[in-house]
């Protein structure tokens, strides 16, 4: 087998492995950094403590050293326990109801309305800091910290575009530093 075909196996195994829940260019990011890291050999402890920090915006130095020690300073080995334990601390929502009234009828254009949804962290930390934003006009509606098990309406102000026809926006959930989370609301 050719090592060409053999990395693209492991990049693949790689993303399936820890369900990388960015961006498919974070991704392909991460597994370039990943290709740099497996190719360094050193184990010099600051050394290893440098290029682990390279794979995260956040990534301090006490939390390198602790995911590097717990791995024996393996760094492979580090790296796939950190991102085990970053993506299951992702938040979760569960789309529960369309609250909105009215939502069957038909809207004239430029005219302005609301949409209300009701929604739940099915998730085990409580959000804080979580926004929704629309993807296409990078709107953000910021909603209240929010227990486990716990509900929100969330309600937006809109505009229906100027002419008629079908229309559609696609709503998302972000933590405080950014990260997408609970699908997509499609309307």
């Amino acid at each position: 087998m050719e090592d060409n075909q053999m990395d693209s196996e492991m990049d693949t195994n790689f993303l399936n492995q820890f369900s990388c829940k960015y961006s498919i260019f974070s991704c392909y990011l991460l597994l370039n950094d990943l290709d740099y890291l497996t190719a360094m050999v050193t184990t010099d402890k600051d050394d290893l403590i440098k290029q682990f920090q390279t794979i995260g915006e956040n990534l301090n130095y006490s939390t390198a050293t602790f995911f590097l020690d717990m791995s024996n300073w393996n760094l492979q080995t580090a790296v796939g326990c950190y991102f085990d334990f970053m993506v299951s601390r992702l938040p979760s929502m569960k789309f529960l109801n369309d609250l909105t009234v009215g939502k069957d009828e038909k809207v004239t254009p430029n005219t302005a309305f609301k949409l209300s949804w009701l929604l739940q962290n099915d998730g085990e930390s409580v959000w804080h800091g979580t926004y929704l934003r629309n993807e296409t006009d990078d709107r953000k509606y910021y909603l209240p910290s929010l227990s486990p098990n716990d509900t929100t309406i969330v309600t937006v102000d809109l505009i229906s575009p100027p002419t008629n026809g079908p229309f559609v926006s696609k709503w998302s959930l972000y933590t405080a530093t950014g990260s997408q989370f609970g699908g997509e609301i499609l309307i």
